[in-house]
This record gives structure tokens, C-alpha cells and sequence, in this order.
């Protein structure tokens, strides 16, 4: 494919991964530039080259870089002999992810048991929705364990 059809593509990713976020209630710019920072070449861009291929402005590429630094899905980078700031995304960002999803499953259930204990000796029907959230997190805390050790046992550990 020649880089002039390369390129496309490239936008037209980033566009439908921004369209994807928006759907979901998070900010659109942030998911077009986590987009563009899985497809572009090289793996790092500056703010004005990724203003430049999304054809956002300067400010809107900042404020979404941050809200990604603060996810740490993406890393300011460095370049040997360049003064600019550069970002990429964060290796082993996607290995996290099912860690995270792990973590969060098991603070939700903790809170749903901390909450069946202050509210023991209420009726029944006033627990049956608390029930729900702690049988809910602890089927995804255990449902997200074994995905994440069968990930593991398939090699997508690597580091990287």
C-alpha cells in the first residue's frame, strides 16, 4: 500500500477508535489520539505532529495527552539531540490493563462485603440489590483472574 493510502487508513483508525470513546462517554479527542499513537509511525509523536494528523489543535492534543499520562496509557518520550517532547504509548500498557480490571473488580467486592457487614439485620428486600453488586464483582474478580493467568500461560506477558 503506498504511504499516501497508509496514512488513511492510519486517520481513518484513529477517527473510529475517537467515535468508539465517545460512545462509551469519554472524551473523543482521547481516544483519536490513543489511536493514532497505536498506528503511527514512528511509535512516537510530538503534540504539534499529532495535532497535525488529527487536525486538532494544539490544546486539544494537550489536554488529551494528559488525560492519558494520568491513565498511563501514554509516556512522554524523549529523543537523543531533540529539544522536543515526544509521546508514545506506554509498553506493556494493554498487558496492564487486564491487572487493573483484576484490582477493580476486588475493590468494588470489598466495598459490597463492607457494606453487607454495616447493614446486617436489614430486611432482606433492602440487601437484595448489595447482594447483586457482591455477586456481580467477585463472578468478574474471578472471571478476570483466570483470564489473566490463561494470558499469561499464552505468552502475553512479554515485556515491551
Amino acid at each position: 500500500m503506498a504511504e499516501a493510502g497508509m496514512e488513511r487508513e492510519r486517520q481513518v483508525f484513529a477517527e473510529e477508535l475517537g467515535r468508539f470513546f465517545e460512545e462509551r462517554g469519554l472524551p473523543r479527542m482521547e481516544g483519536r489520539v490513543l489511536g493514532r499513537l497505536i498506528v503511527c509511525s514512528p511509535a512516537h509523536q510530538s503534540a504539534d505532529e499529532l495535532a497535525g494528523a488529527l487536525g486538532a489543535s494544539r490544546g486539544a492534543i494537550s489536554m488529551a495527552i494528559r488525560l492519558l499520562q494520568r491513565s498511563e496509557a501514554v509516556e512522554r518520550f524523549t529523543v537523543p539531540g531533540s529539544r522536543r517532547h515526544y509521546y508514545r504509548l506506554r509498553p506493556g500498557f494493554w498487558r496492564g490493563e487486564i491487572d487493573t480490571r483484576v484490582q477493580e473488580a476486588a475493590a468494588v467486592r470489598t466495598l459490597a462485603e463492607d457494606g453487607l457487614k454495616r447493614l446486617e439485620g436489614a430486611p432482606e428486600e433492602d440487601l437484595d440489590r448489595l447482594r447483586d453488586l457482591h455477586e456481580m464483582y467477585t463472578f468478574l474478580e474471578r472471571g478476570y483472574a483466570a483470564l489473566r493467568d490463561s494470558w499469561h500461560e499464552a505468552g502475553g506477558a512479554r515485556e515491551g
